[in-house]
Protein backbone atom coordinates (compact mmCIF):
# COMPACT_ATOMS: atom_id res chain seq x y z
CA UNK A 1 0.00 0.00 0.00
CA UNK A 2 2.97 2.33 1.18
CA UNK A 3 4.54 1.43 -2.26
CA UNK A 4 1.59 2.45 -4.21
CA UNK A 5 0.73 5.95 -1.91
CA UNK A 6 4.48 6.63 -3.37
CA UNK A 7 4.07 5.71 -6.65
CA UNK A 8 0.69 7.94 -6.84
CA UNK A 9 2.85 10.47 -5.53
CA UNK A 10 5.74 10.55 -7.79
CA UNK A 11 3.38 10.38 -10.61
CA UNK A 12 1.52 13.09 -9.62
CA UNK A 13 5.09 15.75 -9.08
CA UNK A 14 6.01 14.24 -12.56
CA UNK A 15 2.93 15.26 -14.35
CA UNK A 16 2.63 18.40 -12.21
CA UNK A 17 6.02 19.39 -12.26
CA UNK A 18 7.34 23.34 -12.83
CA UNK A 19 8.82 22.44 -16.54
CA UNK A 20 5.33 22.34 -18.24
CA UNK A 21 5.10 25.83 -17.47
CA UNK A 22 1.24 25.89 -17.74
CA UNK A 23 -0.82 24.17 -15.01
CA UNK A 24 -2.41 21.34 -15.77
CA UNK A 25 -5.97 20.80 -15.50
CA UNK A 26 -6.71 17.19 -13.80
CA UNK A 27 -9.89 16.68 -12.55
CA UNK A 28 -10.16 13.00 -11.56
CA UNK A 29 -6.84 13.07 -9.33
CA UNK A 30 -6.98 12.07 -6.21
CA UNK A 31 -4.86 15.08 -5.13
CA UNK A 32 -4.79 18.46 -5.79
CA UNK A 33 -5.16 21.99 -4.79
CA UNK A 34 -8.35 22.25 -2.15
CA UNK A 35 -10.93 24.12 -0.24
CA UNK A 36 -11.86 23.21 3.45
CA UNK A 37 -15.44 22.47 4.36
CA UNK A 38 -15.40 22.02 8.27
CA UNK A 39 -18.70 19.34 8.94
CA UNK A 40 -18.35 19.16 12.78
CA UNK A 41 -16.38 20.66 15.80
CA UNK A 42 -16.09 18.59 18.62
CA UNK A 43 -14.42 18.21 22.27
CA UNK A 44 -12.48 15.75 23.10
CA UNK A 45 -12.85 15.00 26.84
CA UNK A 46 -9.33 14.92 28.53
CA UNK A 47 -9.22 15.59 32.28
CA UNK A 48 -6.43 17.43 32.97
CA UNK A 49 -7.04 20.20 30.37
CA UNK A 50 -5.37 23.21 30.74
CA UNK A 51 -6.31 24.49 27.24
CA UNK A 52 -10.34 24.00 27.09
CA UNK A 53 -11.49 24.72 23.69
CA UNK A 54 -15.22 25.12 23.23
CA UNK A 55 -16.01 25.70 19.54
CA UNK A 56 -19.12 25.16 17.54
CA UNK A 57 -20.82 24.99 14.07
CA UNK A 58 -23.29 28.39 13.82
CA UNK A 59 -25.29 27.96 10.43
CA UNK A 60 -26.17 31.61 9.08
CA UNK A 61 -27.96 30.04 6.10
CA UNK A 62 -28.06 26.92 3.94
CA UNK A 63 -24.55 27.52 2.82
CA UNK A 64 -22.93 29.67 5.10
CA UNK A 65 -21.63 28.93 8.86
CA UNK A 66 -19.12 30.56 11.02
CA UNK A 67 -17.36 29.02 14.28
CA UNK A 68 -18.54 30.65 17.34
CA UNK A 69 -17.62 30.07 21.03
CA UNK A 70 -13.88 30.04 23.36
CA UNK A 71 -11.09 28.70 24.48
CA UNK A 72 -9.73 28.78 27.74
CA UNK A 73 -5.98 28.72 28.35
CA UNK A 74 -5.52 28.16 32.20
CA UNK A 75 -1.99 28.81 31.30
CA UNK A 76 -0.06 30.73 29.02
CA UNK A 77 0.20 28.22 25.60
CA UNK A 78 4.40 28.94 25.16
CA UNK A 79 6.71 26.43 23.89
CA UNK A 80 7.52 24.18 26.29
CA UNK A 81 4.40 22.09 24.87
CA UNK A 82 3.95 19.85 21.99
CA UNK A 83 1.53 20.29 18.52
CA UNK A 84 0.17 16.69 17.64
CA UNK A 85 -2.06 16.50 14.71
CA UNK A 86 -3.81 12.96 13.83
CA UNK A 87 -6.28 12.88 10.64
CA UNK A 88 -7.98 10.12 10.79
CA UNK A 89 -9.48 8.84 6.84
CA UNK A 90 -13.30 8.03 6.32
CA UNK A 91 -13.34 4.31 4.68
CA UNK A 92 -15.53 3.80 2.18
CA UNK A 93 -18.45 2.21 4.63
CA UNK A 94 -18.44 5.49 7.17
CA UNK A 95 -15.75 4.23 9.57
CA UNK A 96 -12.40 6.07 10.09
CA UNK A 97 -9.44 4.38 9.40
CA UNK A 98 -6.49 6.74 12.53
CA UNK A 99 -3.05 7.43 11.80
CA UNK A 100 -3.94 8.41 8.02
CA UNK A 101 -1.72 11.43 8.12
CA UNK A 102 0.35 12.06 11.64
CA UNK A 103 2.12 15.71 12.54
CA UNK A 104 4.23 16.27 15.47
CA UNK A 105 6.19 19.40 16.28
CA UNK A 106 7.65 20.63 20.18
CA UNK A 107 7.99 24.27 20.45
CA UNK A 108 3.95 24.88 20.32
CA UNK A 109 3.45 28.42 20.13
CA UNK A 110 6.35 29.12 17.65
CA UNK A 111 4.97 26.19 15.54
CA UNK A 112 1.69 27.02 15.12
CA UNK A 113 2.85 30.97 14.48
CA UNK A 114 5.29 29.37 11.76
CA UNK A 115 2.05 27.16 10.40
CA UNK A 116 -0.14 30.05 10.28
CA UNK A 117 2.39 32.10 8.59
CA UNK A 118 1.13 35.92 7.78
CA UNK A 119 -2.09 35.34 9.10
CA UNK A 120 -1.46 34.66 12.48
CA UNK A 121 -2.21 38.41 14.13
CA UNK A 122 -5.36 37.78 11.80
CA UNK A 123 -6.62 34.63 13.02
CA UNK A 124 -5.30 35.68 16.72
CA UNK A 125 -7.43 38.88 16.61
CA UNK A 126 -10.50 36.79 15.01
CA UNK A 127 -10.41 34.48 17.88
CA UNK A 128 -10.88 37.15 20.69
CA UNK A 129 -7.13 37.23 21.37
CA UNK A 130 -6.81 40.70 21.20
CA UNK A 131 -3.24 42.58 21.36
CA UNK A 132 -1.64 38.67 20.49
CA UNK A 133 1.13 39.36 18.16
CA UNK A 134 3.89 37.17 19.48
CA UNK A 135 4.51 33.60 21.57
CA UNK A 136 3.78 33.34 24.42
CA UNK A 137 -0.41 33.23 24.29
CA UNK A 138 -0.91 34.20 27.74
CA UNK A 139 -3.25 32.74 29.69
CA UNK A 140 -7.53 33.62 29.28
CA UNK A 141 -10.61 32.65 28.67
CA UNK A 142 -10.98 33.86 24.72
CA UNK A 143 -14.07 33.86 22.73
CA UNK A 144 -15.07 35.08 19.35
CA UNK A 145 -18.35 36.54 17.98
CA UNK A 146 -18.26 34.09 15.00
CA UNK A 147 -15.00 33.56 12.18
CA UNK A 148 -16.53 32.79 8.85
CA UNK A 149 -15.52 30.43 7.60
CA UNK A 150 -12.79 31.39 5.12
CA UNK A 151 -11.80 27.82 2.32
CA UNK A 152 -9.36 30.53 0.60
CA UNK A 153 -6.93 30.51 3.90
CA UNK A 154 -3.66 28.07 4.06
CA UNK A 155 -1.15 30.16 5.60
CA UNK A 156 1.94 27.61 5.78
CA UNK A 157 -0.20 24.42 4.70
CA UNK A 158 0.22 22.42 1.49
CA UNK A 159 -0.46 23.40 -0.93
CA UNK A 160 -2.34 20.13 -2.57
CA UNK A 161 -3.81 17.35 -0.82
CA UNK A 162 -5.73 14.54 -1.14
CA UNK A 163 -9.55 14.77 -1.58
CA UNK A 164 -11.21 13.07 0.85
CA UNK A 165 -13.50 13.43 4.79
CA UNK A 166 -10.82 13.55 7.09
CA UNK A 167 -11.64 13.52 11.37
CA UNK A 168 -8.49 16.00 12.40
CA UNK A 169 -7.51 15.81 16.33
CA UNK A 170 -5.41 18.13 17.50
CA UNK A 171 -3.87 18.04 20.97
CA UNK A 172 -1.20 19.97 22.76
CA UNK A 173 0.91 17.70 25.14
CA UNK A 174 4.47 18.06 27.56
CA UNK A 175 5.77 14.85 28.23
CA UNK A 176 3.20 12.98 26.71
CA UNK A 177 0.24 13.97 28.46
CA UNK A 178 -2.47 15.65 26.69
CA UNK A 179 -3.73 19.22 28.05
CA UNK A 180 -5.53 20.20 25.38
CA UNK A 181 -7.70 18.80 22.55
CA UNK A 182 -9.88 19.32 19.74
CA UNK A 183 -11.49 17.22 17.18
CA UNK A 184 -13.18 18.68 13.73
CA UNK A 185 -14.64 16.53 11.18
CA UNK A 186 -13.09 18.47 7.41
CA UNK A 187 -13.97 17.86 3.55
CA UNK A 188 -11.02 17.86 1.56
CA UNK A 189 -12.79 19.62 -1.65
CA UNK A 190 -11.80 20.44 -5.28
CA UNK A 191 -11.86 24.21 -5.75
CA UNK A 192 -14.68 24.16 -8.30
CA UNK A 193 -16.76 21.94 -5.79
CA UNK A 194 -19.70 22.92 -4.26
CA UNK A 195 -20.24 22.81 -0.01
Amino acid sequence: MKCLLINLLVFVIAVNSETTRKPLFLPQLPVGEYKINVLALLRCGVSNERFKFNYYLSKLSINTTEIKGNVTYYEPLDDTYTVEANLAVKDSVGGWKDNAHIFKTPNACSSLKMLAGKHFTSITEKLGMHNVKNCPIPAGCYVTAGVKHDSTFNGNLPKQFFYLTYKFRFQLTKNKVVYGCAISVVEVKRPWEND
